[in-house]
């Protein structure tokens, strides 16, 4: 077999792989690697041949993966990542039919599949389960750049040798191993980065080092990136809009609207944020003999965000609107009034991420029929963001600020204004606010045992069987911080010195609302803290005694201390074991093959956390009945499950280079593991009687899973693809408020529960042509596009131009989703929808020589905005930007 390199950085357009034959159409084997230790499958007749290919060269082993794999696959290779403006691997998977992503301070963070969110979709890297630092499953794309990733595997369709959890799809991402390379290999990269919002370029690197030695028996790989990217976004932000009100705007005791919208709440942010990545890999290969091979390898990845956001608000109460207008979505789109003053805040929120990972491959080949793996694996994430997270805010209670003469629109652009505030930049009368240190820190750990062993045979109809057994030990802890709720408003009304205000908040071009030519007042946390617990501040306060003694009680500050009533674990042990046939023959001239299988998995859940007894009610005469609780203690809760998945995957030749593809099969996905933390809080005040707690008896969800394909290649490097598909998924997982009697008195009981089910079905089109056919200089152009339609609501479509000709490469990709609702009970409990979005990215790369390349990156180049809005676009949610990104460099390999 070949060994066959992808670069880890895009190599010069004029290197080229030498040609290789098209692949069976179909080998009886799952499209993910049994064990990570070749990038991308080599081919027959190329042993021991070194390729570094071009974008075009890439794109054809995207083709053969495609083609040779058992099941419906879609797949990227390192170059076609490396050459477009992506930080990290989200950005480059976009580009698959039905991937889309969500983002965080304009980055790609989430993904979404056929229309199910970042949950349903299982993330691998090499073969292996990742720890996650998200309090549930979802996996954070960007903590991995893109330099780092070779290939990257989309299985539509699951197999039963794949580790199941994924009913929209099992992402695979796979490394660079020594023995892809022959010899010592030097790859190199290095850019600016340049965000048009901050103004304000930063440093991005990488770099890669590989040799082997012992006559090809041993090497070692290393690989690593750094990004310290600068950012900044505009936002406008309402906390929700207040459904069904009513409004007696001239105090008559008479409604003169009814069942109408408003909102209470609006922020205007600006927002600079850092984002460092640190992400290192190495790897050791050793091959003792011709049948063994042992790869040992590691991944460290450190993501410290810091978010530091400059926040203008107003709210108020419908009570105090004295005038109003409502259109005819009983939408409040102007209105005189607000019972509140302005106010600012300063927001820190960071995301402290650390990823680490560890595995231990052997494969084992005694005979050209027979092969079989072991694959031992440790990982770890954290985010330490409990207690780091902060909320300081002041009222800035101007001197020519009235109430009555607020007033609130609508721009020309349908987002909220609000005109009559008075000199917002007075700061002479500004007073504390609620004032706290917050947040929660997560940490993942994984366990993992996973072996297979196959047995190819050419006898007749079988051709071969694949066996193997599965296990994971996996262990979420939540840990809550936050000031002690004595100490948040302690210092509410304290004047504030001139001195702790900086530089005004650079607001002048918020989306030209015209509401902060001069920008508005802005500090520093730090010089908050500083001034507040000076002597002059406290003895401000209304009882300067009692707030040292809550002081000195908490250490001497507003740090952060651990609660338990938020806090708790949640661990899940699973085991499973699968078997696996395949089949393969003619039906007169068309080749076909297939596969069967039937995995069984097993899942052991133990949840622990905090909550509360109702130990009794008593009810003394006259009065509402009292509930007595136990204090907080530890509690503890078990449960178990086990399934059946039987798949069933099959190919058949249609007619020359035309393959149909159908596959079966039945997958889970099981719940998400902050649903599962036993955190259970009772709130026992009449008239708000609840209970809200935990699930650990979740069971997974289930999905049946239809597919269907049709594909005509072309040739090596273009293809047309038609895809059809049905997920009817039941036992899902959502919130649920009900009642319960406990000890004869009635409760709210808010907690996840299993009810209901919900169909997606799709259609997918997507293709590749190079133009090879036309005249020259044309012959270097080319095209990919893809669509995707997806009942209910979820329409994708992505278009990628490229030219590849001598030292020249150019791209330009546009990506675009519909609108679609995002929640049913957002805040507030109104729905949340978002608007559509579409973005155009680019890249130029031009080759030196053999070994070195220039290149230019743009992101977002038109600076699309993200837009959320409830039910009807006149109600905002969140109106933000982050801007174009562009990015120079070069690029070096030896």
């Amino acid at each position: 077999m070949a060994t066959v390199l992808i670069a880890t950085m895009p190599a010069s357009a004029q290197e080229r792989e030498a040609p290789a034959p098209v692949p069976a159409p179909a080998p009886a084997e799952p499209a993910q690697a049994p064990a990570p230790a070749a990038a991308v499958p080599a081919e027959d007749g190329q042993s021991g041949e070194i390729v570094v290919t071009g974008l075009r060269e890439s794109l054809k082993r995207a083709v053969d993966i495609k083609r040779a794999a058992p099941n419906i696959v879609d797949s990227i290779v390192a170059d076609d990542i490396g050459k477009l403006p992506d930080q990290n691997i989200a950005e480059a998977i976009q580009r698959i039919p039905g991937v889309t992503i969500s983002r965080d301070n304009g980055e790609g963070q989430f993904i979404t599949v056929r229309g199910l969110g970042p949950a349903f979709s299982t993330a691998l890297y090499n073969g292996r389960i990742l720890a996650t630092e998200n309090a549930g499953r979802e996996f954070s794309f960007d903590i991995l750049p893109a330099e780092l990733i070779n290939r990257v595997d989309v299985s539509k369709t699951p197999t039963a040798s794949q580790v199941e959890g994924g009913i929209a799809s099992t992402v695979d991402m796979y490394t660079a191993r020594p023995f892809n390379f022959d010899g010592t290999k030097v790859v190199v990269s290095a850019q600016g980065n340049y965000d048009r919002l901050r103004g304000q370029a930063s440093p991005q690197a990488s770099g890669l080092f590989s040799t082997t030695l012992a006559d090809g028996r041993f090497g070692i790989l290393g690989a690593i990136s750094y990004i310290d990217r600068k950012i900044e976004g505009r936002r406008i932000f309402t906390d929700g809009w207040e459904a069904n009100q009513t409004l007696d705007v001239n105090k008559d005791g008479t409604p003169d609207f009814r069942g109408v919208s408003i909102p209470t709440y609006v922020e205007y942010g600006v927002n600079s944020t850092s984002r460092k990545r640190l992400s290192g890999l190495a790897t050791v290969q050793w091959k003792p003999s011709d049948t063994l091979q042992l790869t040992l390898d590691g991944l460290y990845s450190k993501l410290d965000v810091n978010d530091d956001n400059k926040v203008f608000f107003v709210y108020g109460s419908p009570a105090d609107v004295t005038a109003a207008t409502v259109d005819k979505n009983n939408t409040v789109t102007s209105y005189t009034g607000i019972g509140s003053g302005p106010t600012i805040t300063n927001q820190v929120r960071p995301r402290l991420a650390t990823t680490y990972e560890a595995g231990l491959n052997l494969e084992w080949k005694p005979m050209a029929e027979l092969s079989g793996f072991v694959d031992l694996s440790w990982s770890r994430a954290t985010d330490d963001t409990g207690g780091n997270q902060a909320w300081f805010e002041s009222n800035l209670a101007t001197p020519s600020y009235s109430p009555a003469a607020v007033k609130f629109n609508l721009s020309k652009d349908g987002l909220p204004v609000y005109t009559g505030l008075g000199n917002i930049l007075d700061t002479s009368n500004a007073r504390a606010g609620y004032s706290t240190l917050e947040g929660v820190s997560i940490a993942d750990e994984i366990y993992q045992l996973n072996s297979q062993l196959k047995y190819v045979a050419d006898a007749g109809l079988f051709r071969g069987l694949t066996v193997g057994v599965n296990y994971s030990d996996r262990k979420k802890d939540r840990s809550s911080y936050k000031t002690p709720d004595a100490l948040q408003s302690v210092f509410t009304g304290v004047p504030y010195p001139q001195s702790v205000f900086g530089k005004p908040a650079d607001a002048a071009d918020l989306f030209d609302v015209g509401m902060f030519p001069g920008g508005f007042p802005a500090y520093a946390i730090a010089d908050l803290q500083t001034y507040l617990l000076s002597d002059t501040a406290i003895n401000a306060t209304a009882n300067p005694a009692a707030t040292r003694a809550l002081l000195a009680a908490n250490g001497g500050g507003f740090g952060a201390v651990l609660v338990p009533g938020n806090s708790g674990s949640a661990q899940e042990r699973t085991i499973g074991t699968f078997v696996q046939a395949a089949f393969g023959g003619d039906i007169g001239t068309h080749a076909w093959s297939g596969n069967i299988g039937l995995r069984f998995t097993k899942t052991n859940v133990v949840s622990r956390g905090f909550g509360q007894e109702i130990l009794s009610i008593t009810t003394p005469p006259g009065l509402d009945p009292i509930v007595n609780l136990s204090p907080a203690q530890p509690i503890t809760a078990r449960a178990s499950y086990a399934e059946l998945l039987p798949s069933a995957n099959v190919k058949i030749d249609v007619v020359k280079d035309v393959v149909f593809q159908a596959a079966v099969a039945k997958t889970l996905t099981r719940a998400t593991l902050s649903d599962l933390l036993l955190i259970r809080n009772i709130n026992p005040r009449p008239r708000e009687r609840a209970i809200t707690d935990g699930n650990p008896g979740l069971q997974p969800m289930i999905g049946w899973n239809y597919d269907a394909a049709l594909t005509w290649y072309l040739d090596r490097s273009s293809y047309f693809s038609v895809a059809a598909f049905q997920k009817d998924l039941s036992n899902l997982s959502e919130t649920v408020t009900s009642t319960i009697q406990v000890l004869g008195l009635d409760f709210r009981r808010t907690r996840p529960e299993n009810i209901g089910g919900r169909s997606y079905r799709g259609i997918e089109f997507s293709g590749q042509y190079t133009f090879t056919g036309l005249p020259a200089p044309f012959d270097g152009l080319g095209l990919q596009a893809n669509v995707s339609l997806v009942k209910p609501d979820a329409t994708t479509y992505n278009v990628v131009g490229f030219y590849e000709k001598g030292p020249i490469q150019l791209r330009l990709a546009y990506n675009y989703r519909n609108a679609y609702q995002q929640t049913l009970a957002g805040n507030r409990g109104q729905p949340v929808d978002v608007a559509a979005y579409g973005i155009w990215d680019a890249s130029f790369n031009y080759a030196l020589n053999d070994h070195v390349t220039v290149f230019a990156q743009g992101l977002n180049l038109f600076n699309e905005k993200t837009f959320q809005y409830s039910v009807f676009e006149e109600r905002t949610i969140t109106y933000e930007t982050y801007g174009p990104r562009f990015a120079l460099g070069v690029r070096a390999n030896f």
